[in-house]
């Protein structure tokens, strides 16, 4: 029998260290978020990059910011889009959701990138 990366009980495993999920209150709603970062905030995140002139594209932010809230609201994200979020409301949203994930941005930019364990 092959060996066997069991990725559901090693979630459920550190799901039940994190505690109260985190919650966004927007327009007088709460909107509970995913119990750990989603890949895809990370992904869209990562395809935000300046060109030479310190320019960024601004079709790619969209489209990421975009992302980052289908990947973060899930099923609710047409609701929370239906309560007409600012690009000011989505940048507040990123600035404030490392945190609650127990991401310290400024520590991990200093740090050498590796592979999680």
């Amino acid at each position: 029998m092959p060996e066997i990366i069991d990725l559901d009980k090693i979630a459920a495993a550190r799901r039940e260290t994190k505690g109260e999920l985190p919650i966004v209150k927007f327009g007088g709603e709460d909107f509970t978020l995913p119990p750990e970062m989603p890949f895809a905030v990370i992904e869209a995140v990562g395809k935000i990059r300046a060109d030479e002139n310190g320019e960024v594209d601004n079709s790619v932010v969209a489209e990421s910011m975009g992302d980052i809230a289908r990947a973060l609201f899930g099923k609710k994200y047409r609701r929370f889009l239906d309560l007409g979020p600012s690009a000011e409301d989505i940048s507040a949203l990123l600035q404030n959701l490392p945190p609650l994930y127990g991401m310290n941005l400024e520590e991990e930019a200093a740090e050498e990138p590796t592979l999680p364990r």
